[in-house]
């Protein structure tokens, strides 16, 4: 008899960003698993899915709703509000998952319930106190968090406010997944006592292959009209802690005019990004690509020579482990526990933050940009690193789906 899972899950899928999402459910479909996926979608124009259209992966049974009430996001313009109102949604988004994830145990067996991200994961909660007497294994998967960081600077206010995230950690699971994404769940897990502490994984996420046809990057250069520019990209939503403003500000303190910088990503911060490159006098030089699928992503990694990665938080999101699966030479910031994958002027460039931060990557820059011996260097090193520490997204996943198929078994 086939094995039967339900993810509750307030992250839907995506094209034009990265993958991470989808791939769960897509590898429990190749094992053999029938798999219902219950989604909450946030359409409103601050969220992530403006520009994204709807998906429904092969072999998926997608019950996809709109969040109750995100029309309100739109007519308010105080981002403070607008939190306090996406707070609101959030905890009505969770009772409706768990509504539906209750009427689909009624109509169907299921073995695993998996909450995807603290609503679903707050969803299942609310299913397993309903519903005690039945025995179900229950998953949690976080993909990393801001706890940590809100703990160790001491800010309790935003601790407070995120009381619900908290909670949602805390819950008892039959296997606790949290992404190692440079946020340091796992410590997350151990400050508020989670009691999941013995049964949880600390994993990276997967990486593919990025590397594309000689021809085929040569094409995509002329269709640019690039001939000898260095080529500068960066992969993210354009949001506040994604600090795209970072990488402009450098570039714009670069002795070294000859370049191109290419932005990959949309969100509601391109149009103070686009005003901050025409006030640095960088217009020329720098390229919004907008929204693009994510086949469409791996061409302009190609043709890059050098990647940022400037976030507020950790910066060991999937964009930066597919730069080193792509062999770029990187400039990012030392945060989280991303110096455990760059390391400076061997593999890569790590900088702390502080007030020389842009003129000292400038710096580094214009050195690397006409020191060929240390840019052969780095690329030797990030080969390595690639070697030694990416793994496949089918090698990850079978860690996952074995663990949850033998939780099954012993049920």
């Amino acid at each position: 008899m086939d094995k039967t899972i339900l993810f509750l899950s307030a992250n839907d899928f995506k094209e034009k960003s990265i993958q991470v999402i989808r791939k769960t459910p897509e590898a429990y479909v190749k094992n053999g698993w029938n798999v219902d996926y219950i989604v909450a979608r946030d359409n409103s124009e601050s969220g992530n899915y403006f520009y994204e259209k709807e998906i429904n992966p092969n072999g998926v049974n997608v019950q996809r709703f709109s969040m109750p009430f995100v029309w309100i996001k739109n007519k308010v313009s105080s981002q403070s509000l607008k939190t306090i109102i996406s707070k609101f949604i959030g905890y009505v988004t969770i009772f409706v998952l768990a509504y539906k994830g209750l009427k689909t145990l009624r109509q169907k067996d299921i073995d695993v319930i998996y909450g995807y991200e603290m609503h679903g994961v707050l969803a299942t909660n609310i299913i397993r106190f309903l519903t005690f007497k039945r025995k179900k294994i229950y998953i949690h998967r976080f993909m990393g968090t801001w706890l940590t960081q809100h703990h160790q600077n001491k800010k309790y206010l935003k601790l407070l406010f995120n009381l619900d995230h908290i909670v949602a950690l805390r819950s008892a699971s039959d296997l606790c997944i949290m992404t190692d994404d440079g946020t340091q769940g796992d410590k997350a897990l151990k400050i508020f006592n989670s009691k999941s502490l013995k049964n949880f994984i600390f994993l990276s996420n997967g990486v593919d292959e990025q590397k594309l046809p000689i021809d085929e990057v040569s094409r995509f250069k002329n269709e640019l009209d690039l001939t000898d520019e260095e080529v500068f990209v960066s992969i993210s939503r354009l949001t506040n802690w994604k600090r795209v403003d970072r990488s402009l500000h450098i570039l714009s303190k670069v002795k070294y005019k000859n370049y191109k910088y290419f932005i990959v990503g949309d969100g509601d911060k391109r149009k103070a990004l686009e005003n901050l490159v025409k006030e640095l006098g960088i217009e020329n030089r720098v390229i919004f690509t907008g929204a693009i699928p994510n086949h469409e992503v791996k061409q302009y990694l190609n043709i890059a020579d050098y990647f940022f990665s400037m976030y507020d938080l950790s910066n060991v999101g999937n964009p930066l482990l597919e730069s080193i699966r792509a062999n770029k030479i990187i400039f990012t910031l030392n945060n989280g526990d991303t110096a455990k994958w760059i390391k400076h002027k061997d593999n890569g460039f790590i900088y702390d933050i502080n007030n020389t931060l842009y003129s000292n990557v400038a710096y580094d820059i214009d050195k690397i940009i006409g020191n060929i011996k240390l840019k052969t260097e780095i690329l030797k090193n990030i080969k390595i690193t690639e070697q030694d520490m990416l793994w496949t997204w089918d090698e990850r996943m079978m860690i996952e789906v074995k663990k949850v198929e033998k939780l099954v078994n012993e049920n």
